[in-house]
């Protein structure tokens, strides 16, 4: 997912950053905010990373069963939202699946299906309510040996929504941030008359970045999720990422990618996981009844299917007022 706009100047830094290539597109000269930006996330990535045995997040699941950890602010923040939101859809969204992530190892190695055993362990794990915080001290307690968080779901929505924060603290009026799969925009298109954005929805059919839609919009943010992406295939069958904390197994229904449009880029990141739970026509009915929020899905035969808010202006724009 790309934001497009019309050629004119802009300054766009790039780089390597959790498993992605961040940008951030500014449209003044200013290295100090591009420096800032960068030293959050270092520093973000360094306190969430899963896959770092000296993060915060990981000394949390390492003490697992033993002993509650102290925690930054942030930290603590970002896992209460987190579980809150847990609880809010606890059919579809459960930061607690982190064991059955690392026994499939979907985007991580895994290219083999785990046996019912291991599935079965896994989701005993998966318990929410054996989470303790401890908003006075910032602790958090798993109180169950084995149990680990994942933030994978929240985590870029979360920095995504601290970043535009940082931006306008710097006095930056017009910006777009890419984390990849999150597209957050701040202020007005400055080379555009309306003052509108038009942000490209991927293709998922397509593996050159092309727009399967494009939305004009004023500053929002996006957040696509898809099964094409991260999966594997074994068997005749193929194993994509997204994982049920009921079943065990990978969500198999018509949907293959959904984007979120709302101000809340963290609350995106949630409501992209509990579409795909839901199917086309139950996530669909979730976004109506959702104020502030548009989506649009892309279903197995390469269709797209828009909540209401959305006004198709042409074949594949749509207007998001």
């Amino acid at each position: 997912m790309v934001a497009t706009g019309a050629p004119e100047k802009k300054y766009i830094s790039k780089f390597p950053m959790m498993g992605t290539i961040v940008s951030l597109t500014l449209f003044e000269k200013n290295p100090d905010v591009v420096n800032d930006v960068y030293d959050y996330l270092v520093k973000m990535d360094a306190m969430f990373s899963a896959n770092r045995d000296d993060s915060e997040l990981a000394k949390v699941n390492q003490a697992a069963g033993v002993h509650p950890v102290t925690v930054s602010r942030s930290c603590y923040e970002l896992v209460a939202d987190a579980l809150a939101y847990t609880n809010r859809f606890a059919d579809s969204f459960n930061v607690l699946i982190g064991p059955l992530v690392k026994t499939w190892k979907i985007g991580f190695g895994g290219r083999q299906v785990p046996d019912d055993s291991q599935i079965d362990r896994a989701l005993k794990l998966i318990e929410p309510g054996k989470v303790t915080l401890n908003p006075q001290d910032h602790t958090i307690f798993l109180r169950d040996r084995g149990m680990q968080l994942d933030l994978g779901a929240i985590a870029k929505g979360y920095f995504a929504d601290r970043i535009i924060e940082r931006l306008k603290n710097a006095g930056i009026r017009n910006a777009i941030i890419n984390l990849g799969g999150n597209v957050q925009v701040l202020g007005d298109n400055p080379f555009s008359n309306d003052l509108y954005w038009n942000i490209g929805i991927r293709d998922p059919e397509r593996e050159d970045g092309s727009s399967a839609a494009i939305v004009h919009t004023k500053a929002q943010t996006f957040v696509t999720s898809g099964i094409r992406e991260r999966y594997f295939k074994a068997n005749g069958h193929v194993y994509h990422h997204i994982l049920s904390p009921a079943t065990g197994y990978p969500v198999n229904n018509d949907i293959v990618q959904v984007t979120i449009i709302t101000a809340n880029s963290e609350l995106a990141e949630v409501l992209s996981t509990v579409c795909f739970f839901h199917g086309v026509a139950g996530g669909k009915a979730i976004i109506e009844k959702t104020p502030g929020v548009e989506a649009i899905f892309i279903n197995q035969q390469n269709q797209l299917i828009h909540t209401s808010g959305l006004i198709k202006i042409s074949k594949g724009v749509y207007l998001n007022e």
